[in-house]
Parts: structure tokens; C-alpha cells; sequence
């Protein structure tokens, strides 16, 4: 699942976004301003950076698009953006290019389009993320394998690197165990919910997290699981 932050800030919009591109099946985030923005890209590093270039009915108009973009490259971002204007002044256009836009929607936009643009950019540069760090532990889900920085590897059964990528892809968010059934099991015929106890307890061995203080799976009891570890 891709991870979208949209910097939109017209509500309406916004939440139209949200509602669209999460039934299509993204993992969605919205900020109407710059300090917003910076804190989610901080915490749920994105997959593709979608930014309105007019932010000025948003609670920070002082800060553009322009603005945004430039503080989260500065900040380390390095994947796609794609730049939402209503504007069509080719200086405009340039200015974003020059900040690393990969593409330039003009308002007003159907969601098909945004999404057919956000589709072949992720396609371009490779889909979603794959290698995620936290603190001393890489986690290289292409390659199914879990490294230490005492060079130590872990390797990942099938299973268990679909279950590790959808914990990361919606960190911070419980997780009901009958979710990850239907998510990485499909629900079997033949699985219980045991079956996703036993894959987070081998899950946990490989990332060397400790259940009672959990830097990765936190349980939360009676419902099922979720994913707190932090980038950096």
C-alpha cells in the first residue's frame, strides 16, 4: 500500500481526496499548512507528495506550496511530488520543476486523473518503499531480510514479510487481528487467529523486540496489534 500526503487547504477538497484515494486502496494523510505537513512527513514518510501551490486559506498563508516542498527536500525527502495549482503561469510551473516537481496538475482535476498521475509515478520509480531504518535495525522487505548493526541478519519466511510490510504501512494504527487476516491471509479456511499470534511472535524474535517493552509490535489486548517503531 503507497502512502499519500496530500497538502491541500480547501476542507472540501481535502476530504474528498481522503475519501478517494483511500477506497482505492492508499494510505492517505492530509496537512492544510507548512508546519503540518512537516510533521507528518516526519512521522509517515510518504510515497508520493501531492501539494496544492496556493495555501492561503489554510491557518499558516505565509507558506506556499513552494514553501512545502522545499522544506521537506531540505528535510530529506527524496521521492515524487506532484504540484496542484490553479494557476497556469509557466513561471509557476518552472519554479516547481526547479524545486523537483515530477509532474504539474492544473485545478480544476477529475480524481481519475490524479490518480492515473500518481499511479504511473510510482510506477516510474519503483512502487513503494521497501527499506525502512530504526535505529539499529534495518528492515529490507524486497529482499525479505531483517540486519543489525552488530551483522546479524534475519531472514523473513514469505508470511511473515507480508505481515512485517503491512504493520509498517499502517503504523501507529491498531490493528484488529481479524484485519490481518483478511489482509495477509485472505482468511483461509485453515487459519485462526493463533495462527497471527504465532507470526508476530516470530516477527518479534527477528526484530529482537521485547513484548513487554516494544520499540516495534506493541499487542494490544483483546483486539490485536500495533506497529510503533520510529525512522532515524
Amino acid at each position: 500500500m503507497a502512502r499519500i500526503l496530500f497538502v491541500e487547504d480547501e476542507t472540501e477538497v481535502s476530504e474528498t481526496l481522503d475519501r478517494f484515494f483511500k477506497r482505492e486502496g492508499y494510505d492517505v494523510y492530509t496537512a492544510d499548512c507548512h508546519s503540518k505537513a512537516k510533521d507528518l512527513a516526519t512521522r509517515f514518510p510518504p510515497d508520493v507528495l501531492v501539494l496544492d501551490v496556493m495555501l492561503n486559506h489554510g491557518p499558516e498563508p505565509e507558506f506556499d506550496g513552494f514553501d512545502v516542498c522545499k522544506t521537506l527536500r531540505d528535510g530529506g525527502y527524496t521521492g515524487p511530488v506532484i504540484f496542484v495549482t490553479a494557476r497556469t503561469m509557466e513561471e509557476d510551473k518552472l519554479r516547481g520543476f526547479e524545486l523537483g516537481a515530477d509532474d504539474y496538475v492544473t485545478k480544476p482535476f477529475s480524481m481519475l486523473e490524479l490518480k492515473a498521475r500518481v499511479g504511473a509515478i510510482l510506477n516510474r520509480v519503483g512502487g513503494v518503499r521497501s527499506i525502512y531504518r530504526f535505529g539499529t535495525t534495518e528492515v529490507d522487505l524486497d529482499n525479505y531480510v531483517i540486519r543489525h548493526d552488530d551483522g546479524a541478519e534475519e531472514r523473513l519466511s514469505n508470511r511473515e514479510q507480508e505481515l512485517l510490510r503491512y504493520l509498517i504501512e499502517h503504523r501507529d494504527k491498531v490493528l484488529p487481528r481479524e484485519e490481518l487476516l483478511t489482509g495477509i491471509w485472505k482468511y483461509s479456511p485453515n487459519v485462526t487467529t493463533r495462527t497471527v499470534d504465532t507470526h508476530i511472535l516470530n516477527v518479534r524474535k527477528k526484530l529482537r523486540d521485547d513484548a513487554t517493552h516494544p520499540r516495534f509490535i506493541e499487542t494490544m489486548h483483546g483486539v490485536g496489534y500495533k506497529f510503533v517503531g520510529r525512522e532515524g
